[in-house]
């Protein structure tokens, strides 16, 4: 005869309780119950760390190419640009650009320049960073680097639109560009169809 106290006896205790089909899903279930609840316990500080810690935004690269199509139908800029964004890294990639006349946009060479420079515009930079759009007349001695070059290729008006136009992150920017400055009206529908098409480009 079996002792009760080995697993053995254990077993014939179990398959001797289990005479009916619901203690048997009971049973399984106590077990699968069972077993998640220590493997949770043993693994607790790492469900904890990542509850804890916000899922890393990420730019929808494969949605660029409409997103670029519709800031083109549902803005008024002469050329936009949406650059991806590391600020670990300092840098800025180029993704894609659209011009509103039908015409291939030129690729800008090279297409990863640093985010912040010597003569940076702090301020700026900090309101795209919080997610605020920066609006401002574009010169040969804008201190950004791809503000710069739209002003070589005759842009006289630029507005920065953050991706997402929120401060819980950022990972890109939405350049629209002008060739002769809007009205305050055009230059806020823009802006308003940005910021809508810029909260769609992030992946959690």
């Amino acid at each position: 005869m079996s002792d009760p106290k080995t697993p053995a006896g254990l077993l014939g205790q179990v398959l001797a309780y289990v005479d009916r089909p619901w203690r048997l899903v009971a049973i399984v279930v106590l077990f699968v119950v069972g077993g998640v609840g220590w493997v949770a316990y043993e693994q607790r500080e790492e469900i904890v760390e990542a509850w804890l810690t916000p899922s890393a935004a990420t730019l929808k690269t494969d949605d660029v190419p409409a997103a670029l199509e519709r800031l083109i139908a549902d803005s008024d800029a002469d050329l936009v640009q949406i650059w991806s964004v590391d600020l670990s890294a300092n840098s800025q990639r180029f993704v894609g650009a659209r011009r509103h006349d039908g015409e291939r946009p030129v690729i800008p060479e090279p297409r990863r320049l640093p985010v912040i420079v010597r003569a940076t515009d702090l301020q700026v930079l900090v309101d795209v960073i919080n997610g605020h759009p920066a609006c401002a007349d574009v010169t040969l001695a804008a201190p950004s680097p791809v503000i710069h070059r739209l002003a070589e290729r005759g842009m006289v008006r630029a507005c920065a639109v953050p991706i997402p136009p929120s401060p819980d992150a950022f990972v890109g920017v939405i350049y629209m560009t002008w060739q002769k400055a809007p009205d305050k009206g055009a230059e806020e529908v823009s802006l308003v169809a940005a910021r809508e098409i810029a909260g769609t480009l992030v992946s959690r």
